[in-house]
């Protein structure tokens, strides 16, 4: 336990930083998070839980939330997208008798911001993100798209891999990514039964894979399907939940199977969303400045993202922060090490 709190500014409210708020505020310091207006994930798409997550969740008091939330998975399925080929599959259960899990990102981020909104040591600012930072030995100073500047003992970036964060801190360029994401749900009563039974659909995430693109379904809960698609795109600049046709969609997936392509069809919702992109990050800290969450990995690229990886980032990085804010570059730097050799939480 430190002898003397520090004063952490965390940039994001992704499940990553909002996630490494309650890890942090566990070592008694002093959290305040500036919770951007976009999300990086489509809210309505399905998160991807582990068995171990939850166990991971429930250290930073969010598991049983979370479970009563989320809706089992009986088997993970992957096909190809073009013959409609089983490949492979997988029981979703583990020898804890916990199963795989799916919960849609809005309500994951809805419980962790509830827990950090009931720790009095975390503060969250709305609609106010960080512009730039500089820091010289001990001091750090965070300049905030409001026009504040505020003096903390660090810096989190967990808001995106091009926020200037992480470009300041990496020194790399953005880039618009290569691929989007186009997500909907379905109402499984309006999907005609024949159809059902060749998707195994209300029980199953699946995956079908096809030439640099896939299609991803999965069960919803309220007696919903979700459908998300990653393919190539010709947008010029960064897309947030457009409106996208069906038909606009399909054409960018040459070849895709029949039944996943009749299931598409009946998607009557389909948003867009773009974000942009950058290299393979292999710097994680600079002093006082440590990266996590969103902004070391593009979660909106993966038709079903993972929650575990940022999850577990923001339990080692809550772990090594057990020490006074003058040891904060110590402890980041035992962070990136960690994380560099594949680390993960106890547990996960």
């Amino acid at each position: 336990m430190p002898l003397l709190m520090g004063e952490v500014v965390v940039a994001g409210s992704s499940v990553g930083g909002l996630a490494a708020a309650l890890a942090i505020a566990r070592q008694r310091h002093r959290v305040t998070v500036l919770r951007e207006r976009c999300s990086f994930v489509p809210p309505d798409a399905g998160v991807h839980l582990r068995p171990g997550d939850l166990w991971a969740l429930g250290q930073l008091g969010v598991g049983l939330p979370v479970h009563g939330r989320a809706v089992s998975v009986r088997e993970l399925r992957l096909l190809d997208g073009v013959t409609g080929k089983h490949l492979a599959s997988v029981t979703a259960g583990s020898r804890h008798g916990r199963p795989h899990a799916v919960i849609p990102d809005r309500d994951l981020r809805d419980l962790l911001r509830k827990a950090c909104g009931d720790d009095p040591l975390i503060c969250i600012r709305d609609d106010v993100s960080v512009v730039h930072y500089e820091q010289s030995g001990e001091r750090l100073t965070v300049f905030l798209s409001s026009g504040e500047r505020h003096t903390s003992d660090a810096l989190i970036g967990a808001d995106g891999v091009c926020s200037p964060v992480r470009l300041r801190l990496t020194g790399g360029t953005a880039r618009l990514s290569p691929h989007a994401t186009f997500h909907t749900a379905v109402a499984l009563d309006s999907l005609p039964e024949p159809l059902l039974g060749r998707l195994s659909a209300p029980s199953a995430v699946t995956l079908w894979a096809g030439p640099d693109w896939q299609l991803v379904h999965y069960p919803a809960g309220g007696d919903r399907l979700g459908i998300v698609v990653t393919c190539a795109h010709d947008a010029r600049s960064p897309v947030h939940g457009a409106r996208t046709p069906a038909a606009r969609i399909l054409d960018r997936l040459p070849g895709l199977a029949g039944p996943a392509a009749e299931l598409l069809a009946h998607g009557s919702d389909w948003r867009m969303w773009l974000w942009c992109d950058q290299e393979r990050v292999t710097r994680w800290h600079e002093g006082r400045v440590a990266l996590t969450g969103a902004a070391v990995r593009p979660a909106f690229q993966y038709s079903l993202p993972a929650a575990f990886v940022a999850v577990d980032d923001a339990i080692l990085l809550g772990n090594a922060m057990d020490c006074d804010a003058a040891d904060f570059p110590q402890a980041f730097r035992s962070y990136a090490d960690n994380r560099g050799r594949g680390g993960h939480a106890p547990g996960t």
